[in-house]
C-alpha cells in the first residue's frame, strides 16, 4: 500500500497542474501547497519503501501517506470545485511588473530582516511576520515577466535574490525549511506559465533531484553548522562552516542508507499521523471533537486585545499527547495537516477540512491572479498575503488562522504604501502591455467615434 498510496498523491499533483495551466487564472498557489504537503510525506514514505525493512515504524508510515493520499484527492476536488463554479477566459499576457517588484522585494526583505525590534510587541510580531512575505509575490511576478520575455539579466537578478533568502536564514538561524517553503512558493507560478510540458517536466524532474541532494547533505551536517551559529559565531565563521559541509558533497542515492535515514527522520510525518490514528483505533485515547479547531478560531483575536490568550503556534502538547511519544517540550513539534483534521473528526474530518482548505486557496489565488492581470496591484496583495499564510501543511490550525488574520492586517498596510510611494509610476495593466507590444508609437489607431470627421 505504501507505493499505491505515493503514486495517488503524485496523481493527485498532476491533475491538480493539468487543472491550473488549462486556464492558466493563476499565481500556482494551491500547486506551492500541495507540494509542500508531499514534501513532508512523500520522501519519507518513499524511504520505507526502499529501506528493505530496516527503518522502523513501517506500519504507522503506511496508514499516515494513505490518509496523505486522501488528503491530496480531497484538496484537488476543493480546487475543482472553485474552477467549475468560475469559469474563466485565459489571462492576457503578462505586464512588467517591475517597479512594483521592486518595492515588494525590498520592503519584505526589510520587513524579513530588519525589523527585529518590533517582533517583541504582540499582535505587531504576527503582522510582520506575515507581512515580510509580500517579497514573495514581487520576485514571483519579476521573474515570470523575465522569462516570458526571454529576457536572461533580470533573470539570473531575480533567482540571485530568490537563493540569497535561504542562504540568509541557514546563516542567521541554521534553518534551511523556511527558505526551502519559500521557494516553492515563489517558483510554483512558473509551473502554470512555462508553455512547453516537456520542459516544465525536464525543470521539475532536475528541481526535485538537487532538492533532495540539498537537503540530504544539510540534514546530515546540520548539527555542525547549527553548533556553530547558534553560539552566536561571527559571520565568516558561519559561512566557513557552510562551506565546509558543501565540501563533502553527495549526490542524493535513494540505495544510500544514510540519505534514507536523512528522509525518515525530517520528511516523515507519517509516523505521528499513523501513531495518533492507532492509539485513537485502539481506544487509547479519543478524538479532539474539534477542539483544536476552536484553538485556531480563539487565535484570531489578538493577543494585544487578549494578552493572556491561551493558545501558542508550535502544537508541541498535541503531537506529544496524541502520540503519546515523549518529546522535548523545548522542541516546536508540527502536527500538521493531515493529523489535525484527522484527531478531531476522524476520515470525514480529513476530507471535510482538505476540501475547504483546497476552495479557500484556490479562490484566493484566482482572484488575485485576475487582480494582477487587470493592474488591480492593491487589491492582489490583499488575496496573496492571506493565501500564503494558509500554506503551512505541516503547521496547527492556530498558526494558520493566526498567520492568515495578521496577514490581513499586513496587506492593508502594504496596499497603502504601495498606492503612495508607486502610484504615480504604476506599471501598465496586461491589456496596455499587449496593445504596446503589438502597437508601437506611430502605430495606426483605429479613431473613435467621436473623431471621425464629417464627411
Amino acid at each position: 500500500m505504501l507505493t499505491i498510496s505515493i503514486l495517488i498523491c503524485l496523481v493527485a499533483l498532476f491533475a491538480l497542474l493539468w487543472m491550473l495551466r488549462r486556464d492558466r487564472v493563476s499565481l500556482g498557489l494551491p500547486a506551492a501547497y500541495l507540494i509542500s504537503l508531499l514534501l513532508i510525506h512523500v520522501p519519507g514514505a518513499f524511504a520505507h519503501a526502499m529501506s528493505d525493512g530496516f527503518l522502523y515504524g513501517s506500519e504507522f508510515v503506511e496508514i499516515g501517506i494513505e490518509f496523505t493520499a486522501l488528503a491530496s484527492s480531497a484538496f484537488v476536488c476543493g480546487v475543482w470545485l472553485v474552477y467549475w463554479r468560475d469559469p474563466q477566459p485565459r489571462l492576457q499576457r503578462s505586464a512588467d511588473r517591475r517597479n512594483f517588484s521592486l518595492y515588494c522585494l525590498a520592503g519584505g526583505f526589510i520587513f524579513s530582516f530588519a525589523l527585529g525590534a518590533l517582533r517583541d510587541i504582540p499582535s505587531v510580531a504576527a503582522a510582520v511576520n506575515q507581512g515580510g512575505a509580500i517579497w514573495m509575490i514581487g520576485l514571483m511576478l519579476g521573474l515570470r515577466a523575465s522569462i516570458e520575455r526571454g529576457n536572461i539579466g533580470w533573470a539570473m537578478l531575480w533567482l540571485a535574490a530568490l537563493v540569497s533568502y535561504p542562504v540568509a536564514r541557514l546563516l542567521l538561524g541554521g534553518f534551511l525549511s523556511y527558505g526551502a517553503a519559500a521557494a516553492i512558493i515563489v517558483c510554483s507560478v512558473l509551473l502554470v506559465s512555462v508553455r512547453s510540458r516537456l520542459r516544465l517536466v525536464a525543470w521539475t524532474v532536475v528541481a526535485v533531484f538537487l532538492g533532495l541532494t540539498i537537503f540530504v547533505n544539510y540534514f546530515l551536517n546540520r548539527s555542525d553548522i547549527r553548533s556553530v551559529i547558534w553560539t552566536g559565531a561571527e559571520l565568516d565563521q558561519r559561512i566557513d562552516v557552510v562551506a565546509n559541509a558543501g565540501a563533502n558533497f553527495d549526490w542524493f542515492d535513494p540505495t544510500n542508507r544514510l540519505h534514507l535515514a536523512a528522509l525518515n527522520v525530517r520528511l516523515n510525518q507519517n509516523y505521528f499521523v499513523g501513531m495518533a490514528a492507532k492509539r485513537i483505533e485502539q481506544g487509547e485515547i479519543s478524538y479532539l471533537y474539534g477542539s483544536s479547531l476552536w484553538d485556531g478560531l480563539i487565535s484570531l483575536v489578538p493577543r494585544a486585545v487578549w494578552p493572556d490568550k491561551p493558545v501558542f503556534g508550535g502544537s508541541g502538547d498535541i503531537v506529544r499527547t496524541m502520540t503519546g511519544l515523549p518529546l522535548s517540550a523545548t522542541t516546536s513539534w508540527g502536527v500538521g495537516n493531515v493529523m489535525e483534521f484527522h484527531i478531531n473528526f476522524g476520515v470525514p474530518g480529513l476530507l471535510t477540512g482538505f476540501l475547504a482548505l483546497g476552495c479557500a486557496l484556490a479562490l484566493l489565488d484566482r482572484k488575485a491572479a485576475l487582480a494582477e492581470n487587470r493592474g488591480d496591484l492593491g487589491r492582489t496583495i490583499l488575496l496573496f498575503l492571506p493565501a500564503v499564510a494558509l500554506i503551512q501543511p505541516n503547521g496547527s490550525m492556530v498558526e494558520m488562522f493566526g498567520g492568515a488574520a495578521a496577514a490581513v492586517v499586513a496587506a492593508y498596510g502594504w496596499r497603502w504604501g504601495w498606492e503612495v510611494w508607486g502610484g504615480r509610476a504604476r506599471a501598465p495593466t496586461g491589456r496596455d502591455t499587449l496593445w504596446k507590444t503589438h502597437n508601437p508609437p506611430g502605430a495606426y489607431q483605429h479613431p473613435s467615434p467621436r473623431s471621425v470627421p464629417p464627411p
